[in-house]
């Protein structure tokens, strides 16, 4: 696979949270939690629209310097989505939006054989045409074959080829349309979240769940601790461009600017800022445990100091879990098994 030093570790945008309404942060734990994940999708929003940019702006004039603004987009944009990733109730729930961002996991590379399909038939490509199709061409990881994939790359279709180019500018003119689409969605949900209750177990449960999903499939499967046993680099997100473990962390880090202000709120509601506080220390010490690490997990599966170092960071992420399952869920009388789409 090809190097991508030069991508390494984009800003996340630091200080998201500084265009948050001071109104919404001082009101109720809803209030912030709808404010700061609204902001989120608004990131996105934005990322994915300047990628859309960039995108057309390479193909109508291809240079290198274009293609390396394409790529570095395209990580912008996909650790905007990695930042939010962690609500799963909502518009995101509807029709499969979610997997219209990133279809993951994808055990069958039915991402590379639609993309093949598209670029081996003559059939007009655009956004409406990518959108009637199956969700494994309309996302990042579709987007991020084009770029990084030696099928592609090697080969008489690495872009600027005109067919991979029309399918790439209509990947990412779908990863907008969508990401406005859910921006706008979530602000008219505002008042329906403000008012049902269920939806702070739901916000809650969803945090659990995505800590879940990063310990147990997004480094648990490519450790090989647990399904075969093996360590299985192509199980990890973002393995073509080798940014796997970059777009973890930027989903950690959405949890820190976009989650944890709200259950501070909420904490702090019912007495427990210390359980916050253990929280919000138990996260930070696991952010902290990427620097130092590469981009992508592939080199430390191949040493036994790598593989040393995935797994202590798979019980940080494991320890930050068991700290919003037990002390947190337990004060708040919120049941782990609890759907958090039942608030939608």
């Amino acid at each position: 696979m090809k190097a991508t030093t030069t991508l390494l570790r984009l800003p996340l945008m630091a200080a998201l949270t500084l265009g948050l309404s001071a109104q919404a942060m001082a009101e109720t734990p809803r209030a912030a939690w709808h404010a700061q994940i609204g902001h989120g999708y608004e990131q996105l929003a934005s990322s994915t629209a300047t990628f859309a940019q960039r995108t057309s702006e390479y193909c109508a004039e291809p240079t290198d310097a274009g293609l390396l603004a394409v790529k570095e987009q395209w990580l912008a944009a996909f650790n905007s989505w990695q930042a939010v990733r962690f609500v799963d109730f909502g518009p995101i729930e509807q029709n499969t939006r979610a997997w219209k961002f990133q279809f993951w996991p994808d055990p069958k590379n039915l991402t590379a054989s639609k993309a093949r399909y598209w670029l081996g038939n003559d059939k007009p490509i655009d956004v409406d045409a990518l959108s009637r199709d199956s969700v494994a061409i309309q996302g990042f990881p579709a987007a991020e074959y084009l770029l990084y994939d030696p099928q592609i790359t090697d080969g008489e279709r690495a872009l600027p080829a005109e067919r991979t180019c029309a399918l790439l500018t209509g990947i990412s003119g779908n990863l907008k349309q969508n990401a406005e689409g859910l921006a706008a969605d979530w602000g008219q949900l505002q008042s329906r979240y403000l008012e049902v209750n269920d939806y702070s177990n739901g916000t809650l449960t969803s945090a659990m769940h995505a800590l879940e999903i990063m310990a147990d499939w997004r480094l648990a499967a490519p450790l090989g601790v647990r399904g075969t046993g093996r360590p299985n680099p192509y199980l990890a997100d973002a393995w073509r461009s080798e940014q796997s473990l970059v777009t973890l962390r930027a989903s950690l880090q959405g949890m820190a600017d976009f989650f944890v202000p709200g259950l501070n709120l909420l904490m702090a509601e019912n007495n427990a800022a210390d359980l916050a506080e253990q929280f919000s220390t138990q996260l930070n010490k696991t952010l902290a445990h990427f620097d130092g690490l590469p981009a992508d997990i592939t080199p430390l599966l191949e040493t036994e100091e790598g593989v040393a170092s995935l797994t202590a960071l798979l019980e940080d992420v494991r320890a930050t879990g068991a700290v919003l399952t037990g002390p947190v869920a337990g004060k708040l009388g919120v049941v782990r098994g609890f759907n958090s789409s039942d608030g939608d």
